[in-house]
This record gives structure tokens, sequence and C-alpha cells, in this order.
């Protein structure tokens, strides 16, 4: 999700757990680091107010978020930072520390996911030198590499052709943390792929027989509009999203479900689809014997694997969100990889939709 304050995408748990105050009505939207720079500003506890509404503070709550920060994994060096702050206001001598080309430190690349690698901006100054070394991390290829600072995505080379963009070109500084989507596939207008196919097969744990639900959710912007999962298999008024419901083969102890989509044929404001396993009775999705899925073109010959998702690093969980397509404004579609682990399944989509909104990707596409 975004700070209003910094406009970073950051982590879930890079935010407040809880409100503000006990008096605030809304829900934190300011990151910890801003909000921990915002407690540094008042002299006295009656001056510290929530930077997002008129309540006010106690010393209580103030220790606690103090507590809060020095326990985060994601903590950089507050005091250092402040009194630099403190400095180059009352000193223009040392501007040069404002100067993105000077700084040295840490920043963070972090994936839909939650992963996020810790690399120093000496050793990394050029956008190609950062995304050749996460090809090394990862092992995706810096073709399929959407990198993001602050809503902006970083290129490789100038507009003109002319040279290498530098990290600095962008203003990037020891702390910041850059988005990184993984682009597994792009579907040109010109592809248009009438049946966009999804496969999951799924073996019965060992405790007997169970459901490893596989569920499309269609969102119109930031919005949910639709789910096709077991239950809600097909909508006359938009057939062109088909379930097949359980298919399940009781002496082979196997499962599938099969989501079928035509994608030039969705209502032009559909613009996100996200593919989603969640276990039914297994606390975990690990509890499943080897389950596989595919997601494919059906009328393709080769039927290509466009998101190449391992299931198994979602094993210790209940949900995943494996994956999304997601619509272009030139009509085209780009298959992400998502990865990002939650609660839920298909009895309780909720956790699972408060996952995806964490994504904030409304914010990059």
């Amino acid at each position: 999700m975004k700070c209003s304050n910094c406009q970073t995408i950051k982590l879930s748990k890079e935010f407040p757990l809880d409100t503000i105050t006990e008096k605030c009505t809304h829900i934190p939207t300011w990151c910890l680091k801003c909000l921990i720079f915002h407690l540094q500003k008042g002299n006295t506890p009656n001056e510290i107010k929530c930077p997002e509404c008129p309540a006010q503070l106690t010393q209580s709550e103030i220790n606690g978020f103090k507590i809060a920060w020095e326990k985060a994994p994601f903590k950089i060096d507050i005091d250092s930072l402040f009194k630099n702050s403190r400095a180059n206001n009352t000193n223009n001598n040392n501007s040069l520390l404002n100067d993105p080309a000077t700084q040295k430190g840490e920043f963070f690349v972090v994936l839909l996911s939650g992963d996020k690698y810790t690399l120093k901006l000496e050793e990394i100054q050029t956008v190609r030198v950062l995304k050749a070394e996460l090809t090394k991390k990862i092992k995706v290829d810096g073709s399929k590499q959407k990198l993001l600072h602050k809503g902006v995505e970083l290129q490789v080379r100038h507009q003109n052709g002319q040279g290498e963009n530098k990290l600095a070109t962008y203003g990037i500084r020891a702390g910041d943390h850059i988005q990184l989507i993984v682009t597994m596939y792009a579907i040109s207008r010109d592809e248009s792929i009438s049946n966009l196919a999804f496969d999951l097969y799924w073996g019965y744990p060992l405790r007997g027989k169970d459901y490893l639900d596989g569920t499309c959710l269609l969102y119109i912007g930031k919005d949910f509009w639709k789910k096709y999962d077991y239950r809600d298999r097909f909508d006359p008024v938009h057939p062109n999203i088909k379930h097949s419901g359980d298919v399940m083969d009781d002496p082979n102890r196997r499962g599938h479900h099969r989501i079928t989509i035509k994608l030039d044929k969705l209502p032009d404001v559909v613009n996100k689809l996200y593919f989603v396993l969640s276990a039914w009775k297994c606390p975990h999705i690990g509890d499943f014997i080897a389950p596989s899925f595919k997601l494919y073109d059906d009328d393709s010959s080769d039927k290509k694997q466009l998101c190449n998702y391992t299931i198994q690093t979602a094993a210790n969980s209940q949900a995943v969100i494996m994956c999304a397509a997601i619509k272009q404004d030139d009509g085209s579609w780009d298959v992400v990889e998502v990865g990002r682990v939650s609660n839920g399944n298909a009895r309780d989509y909720n956790p699972i939709r408060q996952a995806i909104m964490e994504l904030n990707l409304d914010n990059v596409y």
C-alpha cells in the first residue's frame, strides 16, 4: 500500500497496526517511518497530534510507537536521518547531503509477495545495473522487471535513447523502497487471446478428501466486481467466464478446477483479474499432494505457461494470490506474478480481498 505522506509503496507491516490514537476513527495511511518523523517535531506531548486528524496522542501512545519503531525489522537509522535533516536546515554548506548522487547506504526492492531485497547505493548506481543484480537474485530477466519509485517507472535509458539513467535521476536515497513487479507475459491486442484457461490439479491430503479452490476475482480499478469459484460458476449476463466447479476423481484421489475467460469479450471497464488458491478444510495449501496449475491460451498449439509461480512457496499458508492479469491503457494485458500469501478461503474472501487492496496495483496500472 502507498503512504499518503511520502507517497511510497510499502509493505503493510511498515504501517501502524491499529489506529494512531484511541480517539481516531480512521485507518492510518501514514507509514511508521513518517509517523516517527512527525513525533520528533513536537517539543511536548501536548503539541503532538495525529497527522491525519485533530486527535491528540497520549504519552503512552507516543512511547508505544517509539518501541514499535525500535523493534521494526525494516528500521533504518532514524536518529542520524533526523540529525542530517536538522543540519541541512541550519547549514547550507551541507547541501550535498541532499544530493542523491552523493548518497550512500542501503535501499530496498520489494516484490508483490512481500519479499524484500537489501542493496547498496554505492554498489548500484544505474537502473541497468540494478536490473542485472535483481536478475541474479530472483532469476527473472530484466525485460520482465517493472521497477517503480514513488509511482514512477524506472527506465534503463534516457527518453532520447542517449545514455543510461542513474538511480539518482529518480531521487533514490538511502532507506528508499522500490517496488518490483514481475511481468511474466504480455498479451498484445493483436494476439487477442480468445480463451485464457486456468487449470488447477491437486491430490487429496493424507487426512482424506478435501478441496484446493481455484478462484478468479475480477476488479474494476480498485473496486471488487465479481468472483468465479466452485459456487459462482457461471453468470448468463456475463457468459464469457466459466468455472468448472469441483471435478473430483475419488478412485485416484485427485481434484480439478478449470476457469476459462475470453479476455476480448469482457466488459471494457474490467481491468484486473486475480487468480487465487485457497485451502478449504486443511489449514495449509501444503497439506495437498502434488498441487499444480497452468495459466495458458487454450487455443494455442503449444499451451505455453503464462505464469510460473511455484505453489510450494505458499505451502504454509491458507491462501495465495498467485498472479494477476492486468489490462493496459492500449487494451493489451500483462500477466504479473504476485505470490502474496494470505488468510481466508472460499468461505470468507475478506482477508484475500484485503491482501489485494494492500498490493496497491491500482496506483501502478
